[in-house]
């Protein structure tokens, strides 16, 4: 078991190969068409991008190859590892290691994609106003941010409490609830238990409960103003009762 506190539980859990292992099955098809969906309905020409926490480079690869130039990076070593060799040579594509609470990169980005609920893993509010305001601080003047979370209604009414999944022959044992984070947030946590060579393994993730009103007030007030809500990865209108996702598209007032 990880002795990184559960506040910092994406220090320790993003970077192991378990992460990697659990979730390598994630469709390279459907990163590029949603970004192929975002570049046509809002015509998007050579834009210089940041994929902010981009794991292995899906959506980073897949927005350079529609003739973005686009840096991607992540917390994880690991993952920017994978994504700068799974990736090599493409053109117009780079990749770092930072963390998003202490985002300097020293340039600006006509846009900024946080995507795949890649938000929301913090205790406090304040953290994710501190986040934004990175993003905002990277942006040029009328730059954008494309915000892809869940959608906590649905996610809560189809909420799995346990299930067992296997990978390469390490059997992975799942928990979810929805409740009480501390600091007066609630949100998911799942929890991710395994035994390897003889030793049992355990790892947390934790999401916060940001419906759409709440990421709206974050987005309004770190000088966001939002202009799109999306339901899902074709961009359908959202819909708080059924919509599988919560994507929203804003820009620096």
């Amino acid at each position: 078991m990880p002795d990184t506190p559960s506040s910092r539980w994406y220090e320790t859990w993003f970077d192991s190969p378990h992460y990697h292992r659990l979730y390598g099955h994630r469709s390279t098809a459907e990163a590029s068409a949603f970004i192929r969906n975002l570049h046509e309905r809002h015509g998007w020409r050579a834009l210089r991008l940041l994929d902010l926490a981009c794991g292995k480079g899906r959506h980073a690869a897949a927005a350079a190859a529609l003739g973005h130039t686009v840096l991607g990076v992540d917390l994880s070593a690991n993952s920017i590892a994978e994504a700068k060799r799974d990736h090599r040579g493409q053109a117009r594509l780079m990749f770092a290691q930072a963390n998003m609470l202490e985002l300097d990169l020293g340039e600006r980005f006509n846009g900024v994609l946080n995507l795949f609920t890649s938000f929301g893993y913090f205790d406090h509010r304040e953290d994710h106003l501190r986040v934004l305001a990175g993003i905002q601080k990277h942006l040029v003047p009328g730059g954008f941010l494309v915000l892809d979370f869940l959608n906590v209604h649905v996610s809560k009414a189809h909420l799995v409490p346990e299930e067992t999944v296997v990978r390469d022959g390490v059997q992975y044992t799942l928990t979810r609830h929805f409740g009480d984070l501390g600091n007066g947030t609630s949100g998911f946590t799942k929890t991710i238990a395994f035994e390897e060579e003889g030793r049992r393994h355990h790892f947390t993730e934790r999401v916060a409960g940001l419906d759409s009103p709440m990421l709206e007030s974050l987005l309004t007030e770190t000088g966001f103003a939002l202009s799109s809500v999306y339901g899902d990865y074709a961009l359908s209108t959202f819909d708080p009762e059924t919509s599988p996702r919560l994507i929203l598209f804003a820009r620096t007032a």
